[in-house]
């Protein structure tokens, strides 16, 4: 089983390095030379599969966040109480930020590239399609709870994660957050709609 390395082989190294030196030294201070090294490999080998270091961070980014989004999918129940899920939900997500401080700070960097900030919204907005998908479910329309938009699925998420880094730059517990999310979630799942009169 010799020969050489396959790029699919080389490209998972090189996204391995980064994170290593990530978690290092963080992204702004991370050059070329720290993922090469890390990843052992060559520069030649680097840009075979990356133009630059931000093109290998979104898609690092992108892989976390799917990995992410496969593990809250598969511990929901669908046919437990939609409460059940929803805490499920919310404990798996906080669990997988909580495990990676460093990765999960990357992500408020004042170093993020246009590249990247867009991959971040794409991420939220694939979280707020699995909020909506959760929430269609047949124990929410039991329990009388209304589907809920895009928009303010996004609200959400995009709300949860800006909450856990700012707890990860506090040196807070991601943990600790749980019942507040799961407070928010609860009441935005279960209000739907209500219109505010206007003056």
């Amino acid at each position: 089983m010799g020969g050489e390395e396959s790029d699919q082989a080389q490209r998972t190294r090189l996204l391995e390095g980064l994170a290593a030196s990530i978690r290092e030294k963080g992204l702004a201070a991370t050059q070329l030379a720290d993922i090469v090294r890390h990843a052992r490999a060559s520069r030649r080998t680097f840009y075979k599969h990356f133009p630059d270091k931000d093109a290998c961070f979104v898609e690092l980014a992108r892989r976390l966040s799917t990995e992410v989004r496969g593990g809250v999918r598969s511990v929901i129940d669908a046919d437990a109480p939609w409460e059940l899920q929803v805490s499920t939900a919310i404990d798996t997500y906080l669990s997988a930020l909580a495990s990676d401080p460093a990765m999960t700070l990357t992500f408020a960097s004042a170093s993020l590239g246009p590249t990247i900030v867009r991959a971040q919204r794409e991420a939220i907005e694939q979280y707020a399609v699995l909020v909506q998908e959760i929430s269609a479910g047949e124990s929410f329309r039991q329990a009388g709870i209304p589907p809920i938009s895009l928009v303010r699925a996004y609200m959400l998420v995009s709300g949860l994660s800006q909450t856990v880094i700012r707890a990860v730059e506090h040196g807070e517990n991601v943990l600790g957050l749980a019942p507040e999310f799961k407070a928010v979630f609860g009441v935005v799942l279960a209000s739907g709609p209500v219109a505010i009169a206007q003056h």
